[in-house]
């Protein structure tokens, strides 16, 4: 019997891009006094801020506000660095439009 067979591995990537600095005293709108409740402002208010070409801050904090959301992230940890995780599979071989699985139709697998 022949039979198309295939490894794989998974991990998980973390992230993040350089910390910024941003004073809560900048932010007019910001009622809060809490980090927790900055935090949630930001969060809340971070999209509309970035692509709003008016907005009420000065050029530090709205060079902040961009590096925040679009800076480039650098990988500080991945689960590969301590353990493996992945399977042996056996299927066959798909057309590109399974993405979601590798390009591969799984009949059966087994983690190791």
């Amino acid at each position: 019997m022949k039979s198309h067979f295939r490894k794989t591995e998974y991990y998980t990537s973390h992230n993040a891009n350089a910390p910024v600095e941003l004073d809560s005293e900048k932010f007019p709108d910001f009622k809060g006094e809490t980090e927790e409740e900055f935090l949630q402002y930001i969060f809340d208010n971070l999209d509309g801020w970035v692509d709003d070409d008016e907005l009420p801050f000065d050029e530090e904090t709205q060079n902040a506000l961009g590096e925040l959301q679009y800076g480039s992230m650098t990988e500080y940890w991945g689960s590969y660095q301590k353990y493996f995780e992945g399977d042996i599979q056996i299927g066959k071989a798909t057309p590109d439009d399974n993405y979601k699985q590798g390009n591969f139709d799984i009949r059966h697998s087994l983690s190791i």
